[in-house]
C-alpha cells in the first residue's frame, strides 16, 4: 500500500489526464491531495469514485492576522502533505509551467527524496530521480549551493 500524492497547477486543463492516473494506480492505493481546486479536486473525485482511501490536507487558517502568514500556512500544508507521500505526481500547466506551491512541493519531494513524476500538460511524464541532472530549477540549486559554501568558506576559513 503507497501514499500517492497527487498535486497540480490550477491552471492545467486535461481533467482526463488526472482520472486516468487514477485508474491506473494499483487498487491499495491512498491518495494523498489538497483540497484546491482543479488538479486535486479532480484528483480527490476520482479517488473516491475508484473506493480509493484519500487523505485531503488543507492549511489552518485560523487566527491568521496577514498575508505573509497565510501564505506560511499554505507552505506548511504542502510539506505536509509531500511528507505523507511515498510517490508524487505533479501535473504541470502547459501556460504557467511548474511555478509556486506545485514548484515547492516538487522541489521538497525531491529534497525529501521522493520518486516524483511531472505530467506536463500535452507533453508527456518525466521522471525525476534523486540523481538526475537537468531538472527545470537545477540552475536555482547550483546558485543557493554555491552561496551556502562561500558563506561557510568565509566564516570557517
Amino acid at each position: 500500500m503507497k501514499n500517492i500524492g497527487i498535486i497540480g497547477a490550477r491552471k492545467f486543463k486535461d481533467r482526463k489526464a488526472v482520472i486516468e492516473l487514477v485508474k491506473a494506480l494499483p487498487a491499495d492505493s491512498i491518495v494523498v491531495t489538497s483540497s484546491c481546486r482543479g488538479v486535486c479536486q479532480w484528483a480527490g473525485e476520482a479517488a473516491k469514485a475508484r473506493g480509493f482511501s484519500v487523505k485531503i490536507f488543507s492549511p489552518d487558517l485560523t487566527c491568521v492576522r496577514d498575508r505573509i502568514e497565510m501564505v506560511e500556512r499554505y507552505y506548511e500544508r504542502n510539506r505536509q502533505l509531500i511528507s505523507a507521500c511515498d510517490i508524487v505526481h505533479a501535473f504541470i500547466s502547459k501556460e504557467a509551467g511548474l511555478t509556486g506551491g506545485t514548484k515547492f512541493e516538487v522541489r521538497y519531494a525531491k529534497r525529501l527524496g521522493k520518486e516524483v513524476y511531472l505530467h506536463w500538460e500535452n507533453s508527456g511524464v518525466q521522471r525525476i530521480g534523486q540523481k538526475q541532472k537537468g531538472l527545470p530549477f537545477a540552475h536555482e540549486d547550483k546558485n543557493f549551493t554555491t552561496g551556502w559554501l562561500k558563506f561557510f568558506s568565509e566564516v570557517l576559513g
